[in-house]
């Protein structure tokens, strides 16, 4: 008697490889939003620290951080809370007293005795959504940066400006409490997540609008509204953003709403002072923390009047279904 060999034949292979494309094809966006929806809540996690750390903190001092007065020289917020955000090793490295920059304002030097301070992740302060480089490199020093910024007001009119009472939480030289939230702490935001800058040089024609800054000129600093600074022609555009968590300069560790959620309008800096939006890799909207400690998603599609309104501590307007 004959054997025979038993074996697929070329259209059956054809056919099970098709199929087998089929399924990858189907699963992988699956599998692409659940690693999303880890990422997202680790987010929110961070935030929800962050925020605690804020409780704490004004707990203990009778106010909340409060960001230097000195854009250039200042430490920011965000530094303020280490030992509240288990970093009390890297806290103790840090002399307040002393400026973190010296020198002039348009070529400053690093405090030499913070070198490995400033370089310094901090996986509390990084968004894992955001696949964007968390370092800056400034006058040979490598800085690390932050996706969670403080509030800094509505950032219409001459809100934006970081040298008074922004309306906000935050600002140069702020002492804000939670007894000035008069809006109450469900109604106010406390931070608010962006992006990392899209580093490398500076360029002259805009490349990513979600990743750089518009930098415009002509007068001095909080000279020209925020309506009036947006429609200005750029002197150049560069990836700055989000890159010095330990810094106060608005772009790195401030926001304020000028610009809805994910604006397709590039950020505006002049000298130093910057219209600074809220951004995200999220799907269709960013994380927000409220004062009262909870984490909440914003999306896109927000009444810019109420979103706006959410950055206020004192407007009188009472907000609810403002996300998801």
């Amino acid at each position: 008697m004959k054997t025979y060999r038993t074996a697929f034949t070329l259209v059956e292979l054809l056919v099970v490889i098709a199929i087998i494309g089929i399924l990858i094809s189907l699963l992988l966006p699956a599998v692409q939003q659940a690693r999303e929806a880890a990422r997202r809540m680790q987010c929110t996690n961070n935030m929800k620290q962050l925020t605690l750390a804020m409780h704490n903190y004004e707990s203990t001092f009778k106010q909340f951080p409060q960001p230097a007065e000195d854009s250039l020289y200042g430490y920011s917020a965000q530094a303020k809370l280490l030992p509240y955000i288990e970093q009390g090793n890297l806290e103790d490295l840090i002399d307040y007293t002393q400026p973190l920059l010296s020198g002039v304002a348009y070529d400053p030097d690093l405090n030499p005795n913070l070198v490995n301070v400033v370089r310094q992740p901090l996986s509390v302060l990084q968004c894992p959504s955001d696949p964007g480089d968390p370092f800056s490199i400034e006058d040979g020093n490598v800085w690390a940066g932050t996706n969670y910024m403080m509030n800094a007001g509505p950032g219409s009119g001459m809100s934006y400006c970081s040298r008074s009472d922004t309306d906000g939480l935050f600002w140069r030289g702020s002492n804000t409490r939670f007894r000035d939230i008069t809006d109450g702490t469900s109604n106010t935001i406390a931070i608010a997540e962006t992006l990392y800058g899209l580093r490398g040089d500076d360029t002259a024609d805009l490349i990513d609008a979600s990743k750089q800054i518009k930098r415009v000129s002509g007068g001095g600093p909080c000279s020209a509204t925020a309506e009036s600074l947006v429609t200005r022609s750029a002197t150049r555009y560069e990836g700055r953003r989000a890159g010095q968590w330990i810094r106060n300069i608005t772009y790195q560790t401030l926001i304020n709403a000028f610009f809805p959620p994910n604006a397709r309008e590039p950020d505006v800096s002049h000298h130093g002072e910057a219209i600074s939006g809220a951004r995200s890799h999220h799907p269709g909207g960013v994380n927000v923390s409220l004062c009262d400690g909870s984490v909440r998603f914003v999306t896109e599609t927000i009444d810019l009047a109420t979103w706006r309104n959410l950055h206020n501590r004192h407007d009188g307007q009472v907000l609810t279904g403002f996300s998801q």
